[in-house]
């Protein structure tokens, strides 16, 4: 009988264990995440964790970043089928949107596109710049952003990581290129894999002077280890493995 009792106990246990574990993997995805444009085409997933095989009503905002005018809200269900989201455990895959965005009838600037669902932000916010001398203004600010965090305590340490290289060919993503298990399409001196646990998605991360964000994962990336996205696998070889300090952007 008290065998049987300990055995119990070990069950119960062990399932609450497996539980909580699939709950931290559950947990770790976002609730919705912006891709790449697709010229006049804003391309993004949204879902609710809490019923996974259910499309999902969002909200997008599109706003002048110098003005803080509204010049867009939209309200889309999340119901396109996409093969990648259903790969990644995102609920059954009819989870995407696509919105079109008539970008020729506002004036020249800079525009932040934000996602919510049910008031919870999105992972990533994109930012579309319309002008030459608007895009001019945008890379300035981002230059003086990415100097001036240091100078202001704009960022802070996360320690030292090793760092490595991956790239689009079979040997590195094992079929997936470019696609990331955010949805975002992985760009050089910008995605980086990362272990959720440490480094949320869609933060952004300084390594060595450069700003990425984290947009991915690997089955080899954990704990304090940043998998930096490269174009070739010839640049990922030249990386090779490092150990550098790692900042998190924070204002």
């Amino acid at each position: 009988m008290l065998k049987c009792k300990s055995i119990c106990a070990s069950l119960i246990l062990m399932i609450s264990l497996l539980l909580g574990s699939a709950m931290t993997t559950y947990g770790s995805q976002p609730n919705g995440y912006f891709d790449e444009f697709e010229g006049n085409t804003i391309v993004g997933w949204g879902w609710d964790s809490s019923a996974p095989n259910t499309a999902t009503p969002v909200r997008i905002l599109v706003t002048n970043k110098d003005t803080s005018e509204l010049v867009g809200d939209f309200h889309p269900t999340a119901a396109i089928f996409r093969k990648d989201l259903k790969e990644n455990g995102i609920g059954n895959g009819n989870h995407g949107f696509r919105i079109t965005m008539n970008w020729d009838s506002l004036p020249d600037g800079t525009y932040l596109i934000e996602g919510r669902i049910d008031g919870k932000e999105f992972g990533n916010t994109r930012t579309y710049t319309k002008g030459e001398a608007a895009a001019q203004a945008a890379a300035a600010d981002e230059s003086k952003t990415t100097e001036g965090a240091a100078a202001t305590g704009g960022m802070r340490s996360l320690g030292v990581f090793r760092t490595t290289g991956y790239c689009p060919c079979y040997q590195c993503s094992e079929g997936w290129g470019r696609r990331t298990c955010t949805g975002a399409t992985a760009r050089s001196s910008h995605t980086i894999a990362v272990d959720p646990r440490i480094i949320p998605y869609g933060s952004k991360i300084m390594i060595g002077g450069v700003v990425y964000t984290a947009e991915d994962r690997g089955g080899g990336v954990k704990g304090n280890h940043v998998d930096i996205f490269f174009d070739s696998h010839s640049q990922t070889r030249q990386h090779g493995s490092r150990a550098e300090e790692v900042f998190l952007i924070t204002n």
